[in-house]
């Protein structure tokens, strides 16, 4: 069993694990995630997505059971939004009724509270204090919107609450960049403070808590989708020069020009749409394994396009290779099925 090596053998289990490209964009997906959390909803259905597919192949080839653990899985998430939704919805209807806006301010305590909201760059702090029921100081925290959006709305806001003592509906922003989001987010953040001021003030139960920060996150904004569309052309060019690294002969495909030079001294040109051997260097690259194995073997092994190549590549070494990393995943996918029968 998986355990049983990892105790004997732990580094070796670890370097085999790694070695996986599934489980090292897991791997990435958690780091991202624990860096945005307002991407975790997008990358828990990417991840489902991905796993879901590779594991149906390998249900529908060896009937693996990895499948419909991960169906398990998709069904418990399920039922937490369910559980969630239904709570979210109750104490929503129950806060309605103790609102600190307007005349709402008689039901907060005196004393410093600190409230958080999401603006158009991130998150929005603020620090209220509150005497005789009314807001008499207002701090701002963190406020990272400042560097796009001018400061007018937010000042011009601030001034007028600290002159009325209570929170009140901001007029329509004027059209700049950001502004809407930013003024939304400030005044959510004094509301959420605000509320903490509030005895009995409804708040949402632990499983809530856990499935709304750890499953759902917050809701994405610009700044989060611009992130994760520049980490993932990133993370996608070390991945694939990453997988030839870790995978023994076949690193030497990361050097191929694409320049076809190989093609035009093979005697075999092309096989099912794949130029040879360029195609299969590529496959390979792109740690396609499998489908190199398939075609392997209209390679004849003559070598004329390692004579070719500008850079010396030879094109049955990278075959060998990928065919040696297929026929190691596929016996170890077999060991691992005999061990679940067993």
């Amino acid at each position: 069993m998986t355990s049983s090596k990892l105790f004997h053998n732990p580094l070796n289990t670890l370097w085999s694990v790694l070695r996986t490209r599934g489980v090292r964009l897991v791997i990435y997906a958690l780091v991202v995630a624990a860096l945005f959390p307002s991407s975790r909803f997008i990358l828990l259905v990417t991840i489902l997505l991905a796993i879901g597919s590779i594991w149906w192949t390998e249900y529908r080839s060896n009937r693996s059971h990895k499948f419909f653990y991960l169906l398990g899985f998709v069904l418990f998430v399920l039922a937490g939004y369910v559980v969630t939704f239904v709570n979210v919805k109750n104490v929503d209807q129950l806060r309605s009724g103790m609102s600190p806006w307007g005349d709402g301010i008689y039901q907060v305590k005196d004393g410093k509270y600190i409230g958080e909201s999401q603006g158009y760059r991130g998150p929005i702090k603020v620090q209220i204090k509150v005497k005789d029921h009314r807001v008499t100081s207002l701090e701002t925290l963190e406020y990272p919107d400042l560097i796009s959006v001018q400061d007018n709305e937010v000042a011009s806001f601030k001034k007028h609450l600290l002159e009325n003592g209570r929170l009140f509906i901001p007029e329509d922003t004027e059209m700049l960049r950001g502004a809407t989001d930013t003024l939304t987010g400030y005044v959510n953040a004094i509301q959420d403070a605000l509320s903490k001021g509030i005895p009995d003030f409804p708040r949402y139960d632990w499983f809530s808590n856990f499935f709304l920060n750890w499953f759902i996150g917050q809701s994405p904004n610009q700044v989060t989708l611009n992130a994760l569309a520049i980490l993932f052309a990133v993370f996608m060019v070390f991945e694939y020069t990453f997988q030839s690294m870790l995978t023994p002969g076949t690193g030497r495909s990361i050097n191929c020009y694409n320049c076809a030079s190989c093609v035009g001294v093979c005697p075999i040109k092309e096989v099912e749409g794949v130029q040879m051997p360029m195609g299969l260097v590529l496959l390979t690259r792109l740690g396609n394994y499998e489908r190199v194995m398939e075609l392997s073997k209209y390679c004849v092994g003559c070598g004329r396009c390692a004579a070719k190549c500008p850079i010396g590549n030879s094109g049955p070494m990278v075959i060998s290779a990928a065919f040696q990393a297929a026929r190691e995943k596929k016996r170890s996918a077999h060991t691992g099925n005999e061990r679940e029968t067993a």
